[in-house]
């Protein structure tokens, strides 16, 4: 099985999407344990874990939006938008919400069980910009040929 088989944009949005509407599920569930995670040893209200279930909701249509653009784009067009998309996740969630959070104060450490599935999304979500890149330049040494 050759890399490009493996790295198709379209599985690697399905799968991502997935993955990104099942970690929004499991937050609104269990917002007030990763409000108590998430700010360690500060005290925790209400509000902190309001906040959390409405974040969690907020990533459901991300997922709906991966899942739907695996499904109804193909082509150029998939390439291009699976190389935008994960360099922004990579950058915004990745970076900015990183940097963000630890500034102030919110990073308290989940247990591991609950970081693999949005560890492995990244990564994944990573990959999906390499595989845009790879389908777009083979799309592109196809039309010149």
């Amino acid at each position: 099985m050759e890399i490009k088989e493996i790295l198709d944009p379209k599985k690697l949005l399905l799968a991502i999407g997935t993955m990104v509407i099942v970690i929004s599920v499991l937050g609104m569930a269990n917002s007030e344990d990763w409000a108590e995670w998430a700010w360690d040893d500060e005290p925790v209200g209400d509000h902190d874990a309001a906040y959390e279930q409405m974040w969690a909701l907020h990533m459901l249509p991300i997922g709906v939006m991966a899942i739907g653009t695996g499904l109804f784009v193909t082509g150029k067009p998939l390439a291009q938008m699976s190389m935008i998309s994960s360099t922004a996740v990579v950058v915004i969630i990745g970076g900015g919400m990183g940097y963000m959070t630890g500034e102030h104060g919110y990073d308290g450490t989940p247990p591991t069980i609950w970081m693999i599935i949005p560890i492995l999304t990244l990564l994944l979500t990573l990959l999906l910009g390499i595989a845009g890149y790879m389908q777009y330049k083979d799309l592109e040494e196809t039309k010149e040929a």
